[in-house]
């Protein structure tokens, strides 16, 4: 991307700004693909979103090749990671959810569409991979 600050979570914050007719943020969940990171959690909590739910841990996105969420936060704070509850808002994991949800098809059906997700991801993120470093465009700090 040519704006290194649009990650997914700002740039779904930004046009969800430019709609003229939505519920106030305090009413609504924000959903993520993944734990939002400092600047993301920050963006969500100064729009008025009060709950956040994500998909991918960031135990996730480090094992996929990108720790810098991780190492952002440590380095500037010295903490592991933000209050998952806290004044300002409430997130949480869904694939902890899944799992402890009880056997059914409920269940079945919600890890067969995370499975789904999961392999569509993999083979985005291998993509990445293998393109940032030769993009020329690619103005990410860390490569």
């Amino acid at each position: 991307t040519a704006c290194p600050i649009f990650h997914g979570e700002i740039y779904t914050i930004d046009r969800w700004a430019a709609l003229c007719d939505k519920p106030p943020p305090q009413e609504s969940v924000f959903l993520a693909t993944h734990e939002p990171c400092c600047m993301c959690i920050s963006a969500i909590v100064w729009t008025g979103f009060r709950r956040c739910f994500y998909l991918y841990p960031y135990e996730t996105t480090k094992q996929q090749g990108i720790p810098h969420d991780l190492n952002i936060m440590y380095e500037l704070w010295r903490v592991e990671r933000y209050q998952e509850r806290n004044a300002l808002c409430s997130t949480a994991g869904l694939l902890p959810l899944i799992d402890a949800l009880p056997p059914g098809d409920d269940k079945a059906e919600l890890e067969a569409t995370v499975a789904r997700i999961t392999k569509q991801y993999d083979l985005l993120a291998c993509k990445y991979h293998s393109e940032k470093a030769a993009n020329p465009n690619n103005k990410m700090a860390f490569n």
